[in-house]
C-alpha cells in the first residue's frame, strides 16, 4: 500500500510541475495559437453544411466551459470536419482522427507544450453504428490546479471524500 501512495503523489507532483507554468488558454486564445492548415489538407470537393453537428458542438461547449475547442469528424470515408468552434471545415481527417474511427480506441494524449490534454473518441449513431469522431481539448492545468486545491497532503487522497 505504501508503494501505491508513493507512486500517487509522485504522479501527481510531476504532473503538476509539468503544467503548473503554463497558463490556461481561453477559447479564443487556443484557437490563435493553432497551426495554419496547408492546403493539401483541406478536402476540396467539400460543399456540406451540417447545422446539426454544429448545434451539437455549441450545446456542449455551454455545458462544459473546461472545454476549449471542439470538432467534429463525419462523412465517410474521408471524415472531414463538419463541425467546430475553430472553423476548418472541410479539413481532412488526421492519423489520430482516423485511427479512432477505424480501431473504436479513444486517442489520448498531452500536447506538445503540457497545457492541454487532447482526447478524440467514437461518435456512435442511435444504432450504435460509427459514424466520426469527436475531438476535444481541455486545459490539463486547470485540472491540476483543482486537484492540487483540494489535496492537502498524500495522506488525504485515502481517507474520505
Amino acid at each position: 500500500m505504501k508503494e501505491i501512495r508513493s507512486l500517487v503523489v509522485v504522479s501527481l507532483v510531476a504532473f503538476g510541475c509539468l503544467i503548473a507554468a503554463h497558463a490556461q488558454d481561453t477559447r479564443e486564445q487556443a484557437i490563435g495559437k493553432m497551426r495554419k492548415v496547408e492546403p493539401t489538407e483541406m478536402d476540396r470537393g467539400y460543399q456540406k453544411t451540417a447545422p446539426l453537428a454544429q448545434r451539437l458542438v455549441d450545446d456542449e461547449l455551454t455545458k462544459h466551459p473546461d472545454v476549449i475547442l471542439m470538432a467534429i469528424h463525419a462523412g465517410a470515408p474521408k471524415y472531414d470536419i463538419i463541425a467546430s468552434n475553430f472553423g476548418r471545415i472541410g479539413k481532412l481527417a488526421d492519423d489520430d482522427d482516423l485511427r479512432c474511427i477505424r480501431t473504436g480506441k479513444k486517442n489520448l494524449e498531452v500536447d506538445k507544450t503540457g497545457t492541454h490534454y487532447d482526447v478524440e473518441f467514437l461518435l456512435n449513431d442511435e444504432a450504435g453504428n460509427v459514424i466520426g469522431a469527436v475531438g476535444v481539448v481541455v486545459n490539463a492545468d486547470e485540472i491540476a490546479k483543482d486537484m492540487s486545491a483540494r489535496t492537502r497532503n498524500a495522506a488525504v487522497l485515502f481517507g474520505p471524500a
